[in-house]
């Protein structure tokens, strides 16, 4: 089931007893807040970790740049990116501004993005409104203790998530290693 950006700020609100929002532009208070802090907090939540919902590849396309910090190629980051998870080649590359720079003629990156709320998957939803919950309840009612335990359960869901996210795939294989060659 996914949840709309409105959907998940309400449900953080009624976590920490406050009311529901209908949209971020409905005039509360709550709305205010909401929409000030939903999109930091899903860009932060989003870069923590390499959730294979938000994981995209692209070829990217080379610019012209005065400025390329030593490297010979720069290229154009695609407009969703959030962070670098690795280039297809393992050259050497630096991402400034939005741009990424590297001596490999033809880049392909893979990358996280900022994907819809559709994407995101049952535990990172969950951990999601634990981590909304607890910064609304700094922002919106100045109450430390609620803010602890609602990062503290933002911590357990979001420890919970990255693991079953890490079952997803398949555990690399160490070769061609000399401790291993010597066990043989």
């Amino acid at each position: 089931m996914s949840f709309s950006s409105i959907e998940l700020c309400s449900k953080a609100l009624n976590k920490i007893g406050a009311n529901s929002i209908t949209s971020f532009d409905d005039g509360t208070v709550e709305a205010e807040i909401c929409e000030s802090i939903y999109l930091t907090l899903k860009h932060k939540l989003l870069s923590l970790y390499s959730w294979s919902f938000a994981t995209k590849m692209a070829k990217l396309s080379s610019v012209e740049s005065e400025e390329k910090y030593g490297f010979c190629y720069a290229y154009i980051l695609p407009v969703d990116f959030l962070r670098a998870v690795k280039i297809a080649s393992n050259m050497k590359y630096k991402i400034a501004g939005s741009y990424l720079f590297s001596d490999d003629e033809n880049v392909e990156l893979e990358y996280i993005a900022d994907v819809e709320e559709d994407y995101f998957s049952p535990l990172f939803v969950s951990s999601f409104i634990y981590l909304i919950a607890a910064e609304l309840s700094i922002s919106l009612l100045n109450d430390t203790s609620k803010y602890t335990l609602f990062y503290r359960l933002f911590n357990s869901e979001i420890k919970e998530a990255k693991s079953v996210e890490s079952m997803q795939e398949s555990n690399k294989t160490i070769r061609n290693f000399s401790l291993i060659d010597v066990r043989k």
